[in-house]
């Protein structure tokens, strides 16, 4: 076998090698995105950036804090309701929403079963007629 017939079985098996790899690349799906409807989320941002702007101009950031498996969530007034969306950066298949109402400023949530590590945490919530949306990182 001389060096010509090498260099085509080389050049071969690497051509076969960069097709099977674009093969593998395009039929699984790695490439996730973080919202699975972010084109029509897009759409309504408006009502999203409305929102933040409320949180900002009535200075209604709520304080979030994790200890010994509980979530302590410190909202500006009492009687709030709305949804936490928990979003797992690594897993998207941990995702959840929970909805929630409180009648005092306090709300307490049990984490101990979730997933060790970090989150989003996306607060939506109305107080006083009044929609606010605020994210939050976590780790615990």
């Amino acid at each position: 076998m001389n060096w010509g017939l090498k260099i085509v079985f080389g050049l071969g098996a690497f051509i076969i090698f960069i097709v099977s790899a674009g093969i593998y690349m395009v039929t699984k799906n790695t490439d996730t995105l973080e919202d699975e409807d972010y084109y029509e989320r897009s759409l309504s941002y408006d009502e999203v950036y409305r929102r933040k702007q409320n949180l900002l101009d009535n200075n209604a950031r709520p304080t979030v804090s994790v200890k010994n498996d509980t979530l302590y969530i410190t909202f500006s007034q009492p009687r709030n309701r709305g949804e936490l969306i928990f979003k797992r950066p690594s897993d998207n298949t941990l995702d959840m929403a929970l909805p929630f109402v409180t009648e005092s400023p306090h709300y307490k949530l049990p984490v101990g079963s979730f997933t060790r590590g970090s989150w989003r945490l996306e607060i939506s919530w109305q107080q006083g007629g009044t929609p606010y949306t605020s994210d939050h990182n976590l780790y615990f």
